[in-house]
């Protein structure tokens, strides 16, 4: 008990412990995400494995001793890899990682029992853990285009741990078949001055990562309409600014479509608020079929919708702002069995040299999207600074 070995072991041991509660928890306070758990489990699993090591003495044979921790280990990593690739969608690893596994696990037994090996039987775990973390980190890196921070700090802690961890598997590797003491010695001395700070930095960086997608999490959450999905008001005007900025910088066009769907409230009346729900979810997802990547949808008000389109004229935004229009009038809804046509009005502005941000040009297409309503409703309208008066005495969009 006065050995510094017994006190490290101590500490570990509750470190797993009190890092398992704390991914449980993540698990059951932030939509039960399955890798919050696989972390949960692996370093329950952990903590036994430093509590075996604690408790070697109950063990009348070093063999199950040896091969009890082994295991615990085996599910430590093998949980670990698992939550990663949970959490990042890899489709690249194969969906149960126990066979290969237990492959792994096989050549600790054989190598302990059938034919024994010490350097060999006390490589395998760490050479395993070499190579875990470094794909850990790969799928951490590439999951999206652009890392964040903590993602960065994660990956590079187990990409320093996976090499204390090679570097450990070489020197185990030279022990030899027997066991060389003086290796054995420099084995066990590295192992515990570097495992105990990588396996506590890896552990709280991976916690450090959870609470930075909680922190995105809240941020969309947001910035987004929660019954469509789409952005909302803030969200509109956050990725509005940016969109705002590029087109003046860029000089590029910028049109707006703002549209409702025609005599909501008659739904609402006629079906109750749960269809009128089930109307909008319906109407957003028409605006946002084939709609590309760098375009804008929010909900601006109760059935009121935004569209930015960067890099889109006059002339286009009329004719998509159409496309649409006849897509919503021929697209109906069943509502409480019955099959119920909708139809809605459009609006259109596009960027001009007076708009001073993009509210300006939203207001603007807010007053095109009046007078197609006063017109009639189901048609498409534009804003009256944005047309010219024809040979005919009518009025046309003026050419962007």
């Amino acid at each position: 008990m006065d050995s510094p070995v017994y006190y490290i072991i101590v500490a570990m041991m509750f470190a797993s412990f009190t890092l398992s509660v704390i991914f449980f928890l993540a698990w059951k306070t932030q939509g039960e995400k399955p890798y919050a758990l696989s972390w949960s489990i692996s370093f329950l699993a952990a903590f036994f494995q430093w509590f075996f090591n604690l408790q070697s003495d109950w063990f009348s044979v070093h063999e199950t001793y040896w091969l009890t921790v082994n295991a615990l280990t085996m599910v430590l990593i093998t949980l670990g890899i698992r939550g990663h690739c949970q959490r990042t969608n890899c489709v690249r690893f194969p969906a149960n990682l126990w066979p290969y596994a237990g492959v792994v696990y096989a050549g600790i037994v054989w190598t302990t029992v059938v034919e024994p090996h010490v350097g060999v039987s006390m490589a395998i775990v760490p050479a395993t853990a070499c190579v875990t973390l470094f794909l850990s980190a790969l799928m951490i890196i590439r999951h999206r285009d652009v890392s964040r921070p903590a993602e960065w700090a994660a990956a590079s802690s187990m990409v320093l741990f996976g090499a204390t961890q090679g570097i450990a598997a070489g020197m185990a590797l030279m022990q030899g078949s027997g066991g060389d003491a003086d290796y054995q010695n420099l084995y066990v001395h590295y192992n515990f001055l570097t495992l105990p700070s990588g396996y506590m930095a890896t552990g709280m960086f991976v916690i450090f990562m959870l609470a930075s997608d909680l922190s995105e999490q809240m941020k969309d959450i947001a910035v987004r309409d929660q019954l469509t999905g789409v952005l909302n008001r803030r969200g509109l005007a956050e990725h509005g600014a940016a969109a705002y900025a590029n087109a003046r910088r860029n000089e590029t066009p910028l049109t707006v479509i703002l549209t409702d769907i025609d005599r909501f409230k008659i739904i609402n009346d006629d079906f109750g608020h749960t269809s009128g729900d089930k109307a909008l979810v319906h109407f957003s997802e028409l605006l946002i079929e084939g709609r590309r990547a760098e375009d804008i949808l929010a909900r601006i008000g109760g059935e009121e919708f935004a569209l930015v389109l960067r890099g889109t004229n006059l002339q286009d935004a009329l004719r998509m702002a159409d496309d649409l229009r006849i897509k919503i009038e021929a697209t109906p809804i069943s509502m409480d069995g019955v099959q119920t046509c909708m139809t809605a009005s459009f609006g259109v502005a596009t960027l001009s040299e007076t708009d001073e941000n993009l509210a300006d040009t939203i207001t603007r297409a807010d007053r095109a999207l009046y007078r197609s309503k006063r017109a009639g409703r189901n048609q498409v309208d534009l804003e009256s600074s944005q047309m010219m008066l024809a040979l005919d005495g009518s009025l046309k969009p003026l050419t962007a």
